[in-house]
């Protein structure tokens, strides 16, 4: 596709991407906030060193620890995001400490306002945020972009294949591209990227630092969970709670003691799943509305930045987007507290390191909600198996992190100020 012709689309459609934040805010309020933000209205003048993008939660927390870095170092940083869930992570994690906004669409008078108004000496954008605009923007303004915890997967790289030039061309105006394995590396010079730009540092989501206050967040939990040992089902999708409460009626009949949690990842379905739960015949409630949890089977989880200590709390976690075709989420998040792991079989994106974990008997991942249903049975009842994954899902962590030294050593001639300590 040629950029005239992209850049003349992306024109024509943003009334309809006006509209579907509109139509996403029936169910999420936040989507109507802030709206002009994204064409590049409203946005404080505020000088910045490095442009961060990490398009929602996920990525949020993954580059956490790099900002973090960054900031040390006396940058100064703008983060944004495209959806309401990753700017709320990254105002609880950063504060005032950062300059948080919602990103651009990818028009070019909307680039062109939201760089003369954050001045970047460098953009960092996070995983597969690929917008051919910002790229061909900051090349003219001479501003290097680098993709940091890149990844590509064999879906997306197809995808992109039938942009062709116009991928090509976004790509290869990329000074660095720092992606997480051999396979994504391959994908993307495959699609145009310079071949000695390209380099497989690891996952950033390696390094996922556990909080100051885990052990405390975790102590809260068990003791009002009062002895109950808790099973969690963390960040599910429609057409996976219902499955894991089926799963729970069946643990139940093994193990009275047994509490389901449900932390879907996007909260607003809390209501829905609460209803679910109900209508099956367990007692249910949702943590932001009680403290007492005694009286009930199944606890919703629908406040943000608790995951962490509820993977440290529980003894297996089922993590989602894996059992529908989502790609499947953060699996390291759960490794890193200690928690047993089952996923479905959607984890294409991060195909490389589920293979990694499998392969170490790190991860458990069925291919059928049956399978999932006889590993997460396996892992509650079989307390040597269960440890012994834990054991060799940390040993595998800790030999597989640094990916952000690597990554921050990679951009350190195009970093502000001296670079990173």
């Amino acid at each position: 596709m040629p950029y005239i012709v992209y850049k003349s689309l992306v024109v024509l459609m943003l009334p309809f991407a006006v509209l579907r934040l509109f139509w996403r805010s029936l169910r999420e309020p936040a989507y109507r906030q802030f709206i002009p933000e994204r064409f590049g209205f409203r946005l404080r003048s505020h000088a910045s060193d490095v442009w961060v993008h990490a398009v929602s939660a996920g990525e949020s927390i993954a580059v956490a620890p790099m900002i973090e870095r960054l900031l040390t170092s006396g940058q100064r940083i703008v983060v944004s995001t495209t959806t309401p869930s990753g700017r709320a992570q990254l105002q609880q994690q950063f504060g005032e400490r950062v300059d948080i906004c919602f990103a651009p669409f990818d028009a070019e008078f909307a680039v062109r306002r939201f760089l003369r108004h954050k001045q970047p000496k460098l953009v960092l954008l996070v995983e597969t945020e690929i917008w051919p605009v910002w790229i061909r923007r900051c090349r003219v303004e001479q501003i290097p972009v680098a993709l940091v915890n890149g990844r590509l997967s064999a879906k997306s790289f197809n995808g992109y294949k039938k942009l062709g030039r116009l991928m090509a061309q976004a790509l290869s105006s990329l000074s660095q591209v720092l992606v997480q394995s051999e396979s994504h590396a391959e994908r993307f010079v495959a699609l145009g990227a310079h071949s000695d730009r390209v380099h497989a540092l690891g996952s950033i989501k390696m390094d996922q630092a556990l909080p100051a206050d885990f052990k405390e967040q975790v102590n809260r939990i068990e003791q009002r969970a009062m002895g109950r040992r808790l099973w969690l089902a963390a960040s599910t999708h429609p057409g996976e709670d219902l499955p894991m409460l089926k799963i729970y009626q069946k643990l139940r009949e093994q193990q009275t003691n047994l509490r389901l949690v449900i932390a879907p990842r996007h909260v607003h379905r809390s209501g829905e799943i609460k209803l679910a739960s109900e209508g099956l015949g367990f007692k249910t409630c949702r943590i932001s509305t009680t403290t007492e949890w005694s009286d009930y089977d199944v606890l919703v989880v629908d406040v943000m930045g608790q995951l962490t200590a509820w993977y440290g709390a529980s003894e297996v976690a089922f993590v989602g987007g894996s059992l529908v075709p989502h790609g499947g989420h953060n699996f390291m998040e759960a490794a890193i507290a200690g928690c047993a792991v089952v996923t479905g079989p959607h984890l294409f994106n991060f195909e490389s390191l589920a293979d990694h974990f499998q392969q170490a008997e790190a991860l458990c991942r069925g291919s059928s909600e049956q399978e999932v249903a006889d590993q997460v049975f396996a892992l509650l009842n079989q307390e040597d198996t269960r440890l012994r994954q834990v054991n060799k899902a940390d040993r595998l962590v800790q030999a597989s992190r640094g990916a952000i030294d690597r990554s921050l050593h990679q951009l350190s001639p195009w970093l502000p100020q001296g670079g990173v300590q």
